[in-house]
């Protein structure tokens, strides 16, 4: 089939998956061949609603030829490789314009950008060879992490997009996965100690799996011998040798590693921005800022250099922010956590230190109108976040302000809905907060939390026996049992019995623990109706959550002192933040 292109797959128990991969390459392939090796699931099913060329091949751990026998079922002029839990991003570009251009090469390298978090916009970026032509030359080589291998000049070209986007799986499925490929990568490498690109993979597995003391030599091995006909493999093992070397506390040697590398690659944007961490480390903030902006002024670096997304971008800037903090240079710091949030909306992280910059230097409602203009307060992840910053330090009214006007999901819907109604009840707006977090499913994990903020409004509404009957049916939940419980004595305290008795353990949770976190919440309370200030049933909340940490513990009343002491030092860190010259920085 001239011109066409026919996607090869090989899966197994990816019934979760194989929909949204196939659905991804709607109309850019003309065929599509499966073949299971063994599923138990629905994934087989899941295929023939796709395509009636779906085969069955016998496991041998052995994907090279798995994806071989594949490849030989193929009819299409182009072959195209994805794995089931990767997706084409037609948003990115298509296949068949790629392919329009008349021109002599053979095969593609296509961009892979493999997520490293959920929703921050924080991805590893390579370059995977996933596009050949079906002309019988091209197989795949190698038992696990298996490779195309074209040694002819000229026939390879590097495309930009189309973009390959690897799912995110959860860190069970990670290490499930990790722990097969390392049994696989150790017998091959038993049988090849001098395969230097096995050894690189087998470096990946174990500093995935949280070990850089067991992959550093991998990667040292590789990254020595490696040469730069294979940057594709080097620049990663460089990357991550780094990466290894700091995790492990031997900043000054990878630091040395940085400024050698740079001046073999100058234009590697990611080894900038790692010596620039590193610096910081070390708080030699001033050296730091001169690394980091290294990084930023190169960008992202040419497409053979493995790269860290945001190194030359967000998460330099958010750096380069912290960096200028320290040194007092608060304007900077503004500026600098103003151009990562602007770069990546989705990486929330800078929003807390310039949360404090804009509060120390404007105050809260010029820092809401700050944060209002920016637009900030237009993404759902972002409003949550300084609606947060707004409650914690007392002021929840400006915590509803930011919840006003963000584009809610369906996905946060609930999320959003139990904030908005926390919020509204600490302003002062109880009825309006109660009516919101009733909504709350009692499956949610808002729950429980939604129920403590339901009756603190009773409490304070003179509600009672709202409460008990709440407390009642708290108990049913053994999770929520320690909560119930300290409802059922707040209220009694609130009613002003004399005859309340209480334990200072249930269920081996101490009661002390949870009605300092009630108070904590109470704290916060802030009634946007003046009057409401001087409630007394407010201050007789106060009297009683007080009474239950003093009376229900021997060290009851040290656990008070330190709460208050805790509240008047974070008092005081601000003010010393805000009004401590420039050039002098708390830790």
């Amino acid at each position: 089939m001239r011109g066409a292109i026919s996607l090869a797959m090989i899966v197994r128990n990816e019934a979760e998956n194989l929909k949204s991969c196939l659905d991804s390459v709607s109309g850019q392939v003309d065929e599509i061949i499966i073949v299971d090796t063994g599923s138990t699931d629905g994934t087989v099913e899941i295929a023939r609603l796709y395509t009636d060329k779906v085969y069955s091949y016998h496991w041998a751990d052995d994907f090279s030829a798995a994806r071989n026998y594949a490849i030989e079922k193929a009819k299409g002029e182009w072959i195209l490789c994805l794995d089931a839990d990767e997706t084409l991003d037609l948003a990115t570009g298509d296949l068949k314009s790629l392919l329009a251009g008349e021109n002599q090469l053979e095969a593609y390298l296509l961009p892979l950008n493999n997520p490293t978090t959920e929703s921050t916009g924080e991805y590893n970026r390579f370059l995977v060879l996933r596009l050949f032509k079906n002309n019988g030359r091209y197989r795949f080589q190698g038992k696990i992490h298996e490779q195309i291998c074209i040694s002819e000049n000229g026939v390879v070209g590097i495309a930009d997009k189309p973009v390959i986007r690897h799912k995110l799986i959860t860190a069970r499925e990670r290490n499930r996965k990790r722990g097969r490929n390392l049994a696989l990568l150790k017998n091959v490498f038993s049988e090849d100690p001098q395969n230097y690109f096995i050894q690189y993979y087998i470096g990946v597995e174990w500093l995935m799996l949280g070990k850089p003391g067991k992959a550093l030599p991998y990667f040292q091995q590789a990254y020595e011998n490696l040469t730069d006909e294979h940057l594709l493999f080097r620049s990663p093992a460089l990357r991550y040798l780094i990466i290894c070397l700091k995790d492990l506390g031997r900043t000054n040697e990878a630091i040395d590693l940085c400024r050698e590398a740079v001046l073999r690659y100058p234009a590697f944007t990611d080894v900038y921005y790692l010596c620039g961490v590193l610096h910081e480390e070390k708080k030699d903030y001033r050296t730091a800022i001169e690394w980091l902006n290294q990084a930023v002024g190169r960008g992202t670096p040419p497409a053979l250099y493995s790269h860290m997304n945001g190194a030359g971008g967000f998460l330099a800037y958010s750096h380069l922010g912290f960096c200028h903090g320290m040194l007092g240079q608060s304007e900077e710091a503004r500026k600098s956590y103003e151009r990562a949030l602007e770069a990546n909306p989705s990486y929330i992280f800078p929003v807390y230190n310039y949360f404090l910059i804009v509060m120390a230097k404007h105050g809260p409602y010029s820092a809401w109108e700050r944060f209002k203009a920016k637009g900030y307060l237009n993404r759902i992840d972002l409003a949550l976040a300084a609606a947060n910053l707004f409650f914690v330090s007392g002021y929840p009214e400006l915590a509803c302000r930011c919840l006003g006007n963000c584009a809610i999901s369906r996905a946060r819907d609930e999320e959003y809905r139990y904030y908005w109604g926390k919020y509204n009840i600490y302003a002062g707006r109880l009825r309006q907060g109660l009516k919101c977090l009733r909504t709350i499913s009692g499956e949610s994990g808002f729950y429980i939390p939604a129920q403590i903020h339901q009756a603190i409004a009773l409490l304070l509404l003179g509600s009672c026996q709202e409460v008990k009957a709440l407390a009642l049916m708290l108990w049913k939940n053994h999770a929520a049992r320690c909560h119930a419980f300290v409802l059922l004595v707040l209220t009694g305290l609130m009613e002003r019995r004399g005859d309340v008795k209480y334990p200072q353990k249930v269920h081996g949770i101490e009661l002390p623990k949870i009605a300092a976190e009630i108070l904590e919440e109470c704290g916060h309370y802030h009634p946007v109706n003046k009057r409401i200030k001087d409630n007394t049933r407010f201050h007789r909340l106060i009297g009683s959550l007080e009474s239950i940490i003093k009376n229900t513990s021997p060290g009851g009343c040290l656990i008070l002192m330190d709460y208050y002491r805790g509240k008047a030092l974070g008092t005081k860190r601000f003010y010393e933040y805000k009004f401590e010259p420039a050039g002098v920085s708390y830790e």
